[in-house]
């Protein structure tokens, strides 16, 4: 938040908030060292990265991207802006995304599957090692810690901060791979939305239906159809061959529609009876603000703000009550 030329104000709230991003450096570290001990003990970070599957393009595009930019912030003199294109990467792309997206390669069985999860681990011990030292002169503690660890104390040099600064290689950008995964993330990000607005509970899987807008991306969709069923909890995928956009529930982008298939089953007793106490309680709301609002010797003497307020929030309670009587009435409440 130093931007140059702001004084900050401490917060205790946002502390909190980095402390969580320490935590969450931490578990993606035991992540990895858990998956290293299981499938080849004695890993050590190397040079290169295999590129076999759309997420491993699209990570190494991505922090090919963010070390161009952390450096060019660093050159100018704009920490601020280093600061948070790392904790974005390693928070948002690294921890939230990728480290989901593998570990249907890490889980293997014995046999052909094990080479492939070999591949997964040495991928992500050679990412995570650069990601440390991409955040190191962020966060040196932590990351010297995890580092020193990643060599069982035995590093090639006496700390982190002798160890090469990542620099950009341009080679490894990939405009194709950041943009199939972008439509995958939207597809995931939309189904868990709809999810969410229906209620459905996070343990119930649900099928989908998908229709993509190009040839293209529906292949793209049918390479990663795992992704999108793991990570969106669904039951099974169907690529339907016209629009869904006039579906109810729908979602429609430039790139594809998708449709929840989902009937939810509800109590009505049990649901008319809580809409009832909502009601109940809007109306009596209503009916205090309104009080207070023909009072004249309180509008008199109430700030100007606190009477604007009141009058703001009548104006949201009538909806809401209106909002509740339809639903009332749909179900065919007494």
């Amino acid at each position: 938040m130093a931007a140059p030329g702001t004084d900050i104000a401490f917060s205790e709230s946002r502390t909190d908030g980095y402390r969580a991003f320490a935590n969450k450096i931490w578990n993606a570290a035991r992540f990895m060292f858990m998956n290293v001990d299981r499938i080849e003990p004695g890993l050590r970070p190397v040079a290169g990265f295999e590129t076999g599957t759309l997420e491993d393009r699209w990570i190494l595009s991505r922090f090919n991207r963010v070390t161009a930019e952390v450096n060019a912030a660093l050159e100018t003199f704009r920490f601020h802006e280093a600061a948070n294109r790392i904790y974005d990467f390693f928070w948002g792309e690294f921890c939230d995304w990728y480290l989901e997206l593998i570990k249907p390669r890490l889980n293997f069985e014995e046999g052909a599957h094990k080479a492939q999860a070999q591949i997964a681990c040495g991928n992500l011990v050679n990412l995570f090692d650069a990601s440390l030292r991409l955040l190191h002169p962020v966060m040196p503690f932590i990351t010297e810690e995890i580092w020193q660890a990643m060599y069982e104390g035995k590093p090639p040099l006496a700390s982190i901060a002798l160890a090469l600064y990542p620099q950009a290689d341009e080679q490894h950008f990939d405009l194709a791979a950041e943009t199939e995964m972008a439509i995958l993330q939207d597809l995931i990000v939309n189904v868990r939305n709809v999810r969410a607005e229906l209620k459905v509970e996070p343990k119930v899987k649900v099928p989908i239906e998908v229709f993509a807008h190009e040839p293209a991306i529906r292949a793209m969709i049918e390479q990663n159809r795992g992704a999108v069923e793991r990570l969106a909890n669904v039951e099974q995928l169907t690529f339907m061959d016209t629009s869904l956009a006039k579906q109810a529930g729908a979602r429609s982008t430039a790139r594809f529609d998708v449709h929840l298939v989902y009937e939810r089953k509800i109590d009505v007793a049990a649901e008319c009876e809580r809409l009832k106490k909502e009601r109940e309680k809007l109306e009596k709301e209503f009916a205090n603000n309104q009080k207070q609002l023909g009072n004249e010797q309180f509008l008199a003497k109430a700030p100007a703000n606190v009477v604007e307020g009141l009058r703001s929030r009548a104006q949201e309670l009538v909806v809401l009550i209106d909002k509740t009587k339809s639903k009332m009435n749909e179900l065919g409440c007494k």
